[in-house]
């Protein structure tokens, strides 16, 4: 009964979204096709998706393009929540958080014309084309939809299933064609740890041990205390435990009642997380951002999935060794200890093989 009440918002939203697009599309002139870039090109604005996760996907476009265009100006427009992670980043001009301060980014972004409009949107979003027609510039990109059609002067072609950080760096090729770009790896902006979070990274190193997260923000995507207790009970190496608020009391108890499991103190935000990612020898994690995080620094994953083709393919570990242990159901929490535990062991020996 639950599972046919979200089809059925996830249904209507649709509709409603599909009516403002046609809305939308009947009253907007649609945009003339721009086969090639004319430059020169000296501001971009990107619009950025919602999540830390599409966050972090979006950095090697950031670097690749200051490498290709170094006096390019990025403008990153965040209608997420993630304008601070995008103001820590160097390669980053100016960010708009559209969420938090609409007048403000309004009345900044009206008077300003870019060269080029980038839409990181593989999907419809009104809100996404709403900006992307209110912000002016000379050529709108976006990727391929059915229903982006008049939105854009140019539509890049990928596969949908392909990789999101390489769809963000599409553009690379459009504006840039002669260029041969292949380093895609996220990166993390810098920020510096507290010293007890870095002493606990590098025992972490020594010691060649293995980090577990327990968190993912949704129950559906989450394992319960007990198959990660019986789990690491079966781990011969040193573990350190991450979790959100939430979870501090789980991450506690297997501290006090595994003797494999270092005690470490919580982390308070992502850029410590990564830092411990950084040194551990692996993670084991369900799907969540650390997994992204574990592609800026080369970390192994084993990731812990629904059963979710489309996501797995498009938000999978990217360019590190990986496990991908895929749940029966639409829980995480049916995964069953013995399938964790087989492809942590398949992982660790290839890790040994190296």
């Amino acid at each position: 009964m639950k599972k046919e009440r979200k089809e059925k918002r996830r249904n209507q939203r649709a509709r409603r979204r599909d009516w403002l697009l046609k809305s939308m599309r009947a009253l907007m002139r649609p945009l003339p096709v721009k086969k090639s870039f004319d430059g020169p090109l000296l501001k971009i604005a990107i619009l950025a998706q919602e999540k830390l996760g599409d966050a972090i996907l979006l950095t090697p476009l950031f670097r690749e393009l200051k490498k290709l265009a170094p006096e390019v100006e990025i403008h990153v427009v965040c209608l997420g929540l993630n304008a601070g992670f995008f103001e820590r980043d160097d390669h980053v001009d100016r960010v708009y958080s559209v969420k938090t301060d609409y007048p403000g980014y309004f009345k900044a972004i009206r008077p300003q014309s870019f060269d080029v409009l980038f839409n990181t949107k593989d999907h419809p979003s009104f809100n996404f084309l709403l900006h992307t027609r209110l912000i002016r510039a000379r050529y709108r990109v976006g990727i391929r939809h059915p229903m982006h059609g008049g939105f854009f002067n140019v539509m890049l072609d990928w596969p949908f299933h392909t990789p999101i950080v390489e769809k963000n760096c599409a553009i690379l090729s459009y504006l840039f064609p002669e260029s041969k770009v292949r380093d895609f790896r996220p990166y993390l902006p810098a920020h510096k740890s507290r010293e007890e979070i870095c002493r606990v990274a590098e025992t972490l190193g020594e010691k060649k041990g293995l980090l577990v997260n327990l968190s993912a923000g949704e129950t559906e995507r989450e394992w319960p205390l007990e198959k990660w207790a019986e789990l690491l009970a079966k781990i011969d190496r040193p573990v350190i435990v991450l979790a959100m608020p939430d979870r501090h009391g789980d991450k506690e108890y297997l501290e006090k009642h595994l003797p494999n499991v270092i005690g470490a103190p919580h982390t308070r935000n992502i850029y410590e997380a990564g830092e411990l990612i950084k040194q551990a020898r692996m993670i084991i994690t369900p799907d969540t951002s650390l997994i992204h995080v574990a592609s800026c620094f080369n970390t192994p994953v084993v990731g812990l999935y629904r059963a979710d083709v489309e996501h797995l393919h498009r938000f999978g570990p990217y360019a590190v060794e990986a496990e991908q242990v895929i749940s029966p159901s639409s829980r995480v929490a049916d995964i069953a200890v013995g399938q964790v535990r087989q492809a942590w062991q398949r992982l660790d020996q290839r890790l040994e093989e190296r």
